[in-house]
């Protein structure tokens, strides 16, 4: 999609900076995907204790997980 934008000289310079040797299409494309995957993160952590009748099965899917690994190297 092409956009036209108005940006800060100064914020595109420090956003180029983290991101040298890019073109700034990329750089911003990456600054807008860092800061959807943070929004996505945050949102995740919030729920966080909001299924309290979850039951917590990791534990056991790692005991499973090692035994299947065990059965195909034995």
């Amino acid at each position: 999609m092409r956009t036209t934008l108005d940006l800060d000289d100064d914020l595109m310079e420090r956003l180029l900076a983290q991101f040298p040797d890019t073109s700034k299409t990329k750089a911003v494309e990456s600054a807008i995907e860092g800061y959807l995957t943070r929004q996505a993160y945050d949102r995740i952590t919030e729920l966080g204790g909001a299924f309290p009748d979850m039951v917590d099965v990791s534990q056991e899917n790692k005991r499973l997980e090692e035994e299947r690994f065990q059965r195909l190297w034995s």
